[in-house]
């Protein structure tokens, strides 16, 4: 164990001797006594050279050697942290430690800005507002479409929709069985991953929301409650198609058709938002164009109409609709110049989260069928 003690021959003596010293070394190396024995240990052994040596021998550490005012430095326990380093791994650190234990896991913020829950509700601003230059190009664009567009022009541009007694406004859903994830008194038997049949369960009852929210606003909304992916999934664009045209044909009045589907993303992230204590799913529009082949005439009306509903949320509620999807497919929307997909949620959230965002979306969207009536196609 101590190679530079046995030149000489063991014995009696010197193995009490290497017992002393040992336990010697020991109690050196107590935080308690380091300080205060190192000086006394280095005199006995008469030279700090050797003991330092020993000690080494013993503990693979080495103590500091004496300061420039001829005081030894006290033996180190750890690396010593500057005052700046202590200020940035101390503090940081109780402020995760309680945001961790006031938040559950799945409370993750989310890609999107998110609302404070204690910021003050901002009033809503009416549509007759001016739209701005600032809000169209707040406005980010995610989806396949390739095409280059002027978002402030198509912000500012009237509506050019037609006006005539009835109903104004069609929803449906290409996607009814599209359902969300489980909770306590939220519950069905799926019918496929995220998928039921039962309506009261599906994407379907987020259209009964948004269709008594317009409703308690003045709003005259026809709401199709049948099955479009079901049992056929792959015609279920094409069925919504035919159902669209029969309610075109029966009430000439519908300017606006809201196709309200449940978004499912490429990553499992429950996406939310927080606001006046209560917990939103996101919405997310989606604007086909004619670049995947099909004749679509109404795009950039659908685009303007798009724009106008995102500004007043942004106006009232920012960061509860998500990057506009601008794509390639036509999904419908030719049909009117008033066409949107809607989608409210994913497959992480659950049925009230996004129940709980319908009537902020009934508030623009009546807004926004006031903005149109100021603006008739001519």
């Amino acid at each position: 164990m101590y190679p530079i003690l046995y030149r000489k021959k063991t014995g009696t003596s010197f193995c009490i001797a290497l017992l002393l010293f040992a336990l010697s070394v020991r109690l050196l190396c107590l935080p308690v006594l380091r300080t205060a024995l190192w000086e006394e240990m280095r005199n006995a052994l008469g030279g700090e050279t050797f003991f330092r040596l020993a000690l080494f021998l013993e503990t693979g550490m080495l103590p500091q050697k004496q300061s420039a005012s001829g005081q030894p430095a006290p033996f180190p326990s750890a690396p010593q942290q500057t005052e700046a380093s202590v200020s940035a791994s101390t503090q940081p650190v109780a402020e995760t430690q309680s945001a961790a234990s006031t938040q559950p896991p799945e409370t993750a913020q989310p890609s999107e800005s998110v609302p404070s829950t204690s910021e003050p509700a901002r009033p809503s601003v009416s549509a007759s507002t001016p739209f701005t230059e600032a809000e169209a190009e707040a406005i980010r664009f995610r989806g396949n479409c390739t095409y280059q567009v002027d978002k402030t022009e198509l912000l500012l541009r009237p509506l050019r929709w037609k006006q005539s007694p009835g109903p104004k406004l069609l929803i449906l859903h290409s996607h009814s069985c599209e359902s969300y994830t489980q909770t306590e008194g939220h519950t069905y038997v799926p019918d496929a991953n995220y998928r039921t049949l039962d309506l009261s369960n599906s994407v379907v009852a987020v259209g009964d929301a948004l269709t008594e929210a317009l409703g308690a606003l003045g709003v005259e909304v026809i709401h199709d409650r049948t099955y479009n992916d079901y049992p056929d999934y792959n015609r279920s664009y094409a069925v919504a198609r035919e159902k669209i045209q029969t309610y075109l044909e029966q009430y000439p009045s519908i300017t606006m058709v809201i196709d309200l589907h449940r978004d499912a993303l490429d990553k499992p992230v429950r996406e939310k938002v927080a606001w006046e204590g209560q917990t939103l799913a996101p919405l997310m529009l989606v604007v086909g164009t004619d670049e995947g082949g099909l004749s679509h005439p109404h795009w950039e009306d659908n685009l303007s109409c798009a724009l106008k509903l995102q500004a007043l949320g942004n106006r009232e509620l920012p960061g509860l609709f998500k990057n506009l999807s601008f794509r390639r497919e036509r999904f419908n929307e030719d049909l009117t110049p008033g066409s949107l997909i809607v989608e409210v949620g994913s497959t992480e959230n659950t049925l009230p989260e996004a129940l709980a965002s319908m009537p902020y979306l009934a508030r623009w969207v009546a807004e926004l069928l006031n903005l149109q009536a100021s603006t008739p196609l001519p």
